[in-house]
Order: C-alpha cells, then structure tokens, then sequence
C-alpha cells in the first residue's frame, strides 16, 4: 500500500488527498514573494519535528546563515536540527561544473537517512544550463536520484506570467506534482491563493483556496474560497 508524506501545514495535507506520496517529486510555482520558500522549509521542519523525518534543503539564491535566521522568525530552529544531525542545508556549490556530480548530495542522503528533500530553486537549471534540452535532461537526473534515494521532494520555480496564461515548463511535466501560487487581485485587496494542479494517483482538491503566512507559517483554508473571488465575483491574477 503505497504510504502518504503528511506535509504538516494546516490545511495543505487535505487539498493533497492526504499528503505527498512517498518518493514523488512536487513542484511550487509561483512569483517572488509568494511563500514557496516558506512552504517548502515548513514542509522540510514539519518532517523532522513532527514525523522524525531528516531532511536536505538545498538552497541557491539564499546563504546558510540567511535561511537559518529567516526560520527563526517562525520558531524553527534549523541550527538544532543540524546539531541533532537530522537536518543538512546545503548552498548551489554542490551543482558547481556542468557535469553535474551530485555524488555530495547522495552521500549527504546516505549519512543522515533523509527521507524529504527540497530544492530552491529549480532557477538553478537555468543557470547552469542555457540549451533546454541539457537543462531538461539534468532535471531529469535529479529526478531519478531523489526517485531512488525513495526521497519526498519538493522543487521550487519561478512562474512567470498570471494564472490565465500559465506558461508551463518542462519539470511541470516531468513531476509527479504540482502546486501553483499565486496573487488574487482586485484594486487594493491582495490575497495569497493555492490551486492544486496534480498530484499523481491522488484525490485532489483542486478549487482555488486562500492561504495566509503567519507568525507560525503557512496556513491553507480548504473550505473557504478567497474573499477576493467572493466579493467581486472575479479577480485579477499574478
């Protein structure tokens, strides 16, 4: 019976059908400021705290010090975690060359049992690779390791564009899922929204819901819809 990863964030796990399924990788699009850092490290905290589940976050365009201390603010310790050996932070060195010699990750996995990685972002591919096709197939390496290592993954990407004019991309078909963030606007009200767009072999929901960051993270109301598509009738998205 194939087992669900609870992602621990109020609301998330039931939009999903009960969580991520073990070893599937699951894409975060949305614009800059939207919360899909916060998801995800929420996500990678919530696996060790609640679940006993060690983690690897990779970061790119943040320093160690910085994720550890924008954790803070939300009452997750990172640096405990590491102590405690159960989590590993690692910096876009890893990816360095474009051989893409991600032995250091793998051992990383190996040494601390983790079962959930997160990858921010995936705007790394773009960097390191400037033809579509090499950045397709490195993607797809990185896929196949995490499928191997049976690691929970989440990816983050920047979404360009609004939510009436998606452009896709090659990992959100390569992905087992994918969630979009995005702005619901209407004149001076803003609202964070969530649409769950496919997660493979699950009952999703899959009605556009109001998400909030608060002092303790992320929160997503699956049983409301967002004010700004109540009252108006309609909305803007970005």
């Amino acid at each position: 019976m194939r087992k669900e990863i609870k992602t621990g964030i109020p609301g998330l796990d039931e939009m999903l059908g009960g969580g991520l399924p073990e070893g599937s990788v699951t894409v975060i699009s949305g614009p800059p400021g939207i919360g899909k850092s916060n998801l995800a490290m929420q996500y990678i905290y919530n696996g060790i705290m609640q679940y006993d589940e060690p983690g690897v976050y990779i970061t790119i365009e943040e320093g160690i010090e910085d994720i550890e201390e924008y954790a803070g603010k939300f009452g997750w310790n990172l640096r405990a975690c590491e102590n405690n050996g159960k989590l590993a932070i690692l910096g876009r060195e890893i990816f360095e060359g474009t051989d893409m010699d991600l032995g250091i990750l793998k051992d990383i996995i190996n040494k601390i049992n983790a079962k959930r990685v997160v990858l921010d972002s995936l705007t790394l591919f773009n960097y390191l690779f400037k033809e579509e096709t090499a950045r397709r197939l490195h993607i797809l390496r990185f896929l196949e390791i995490m499928k191997k290592s049976r690691c929970t993954t989440i990816m983050t990407a920047e979404q360009q564009g609004n939510l009436l004019d998606i452009q896709y991309h090659a990992e959100h078909f390569l992905s087992d899922g994918l969630m979009m963030l995005f702005w619901s606007r209407y004149k001076a009200n803003n609202e964070r929204c969530v649409w769950v767009v496919k997660i493979r072999g699950n009952k999703i929901n899959s009605d556009i819901r109001p998400v909030k960051i608060t002092n303790e993270g992320v929160v997503v109301y699956p049983k409301e819809v967002p004010f700004t598509l109540v009252k108006y009738g309609g909305a803007g998205f970005s």
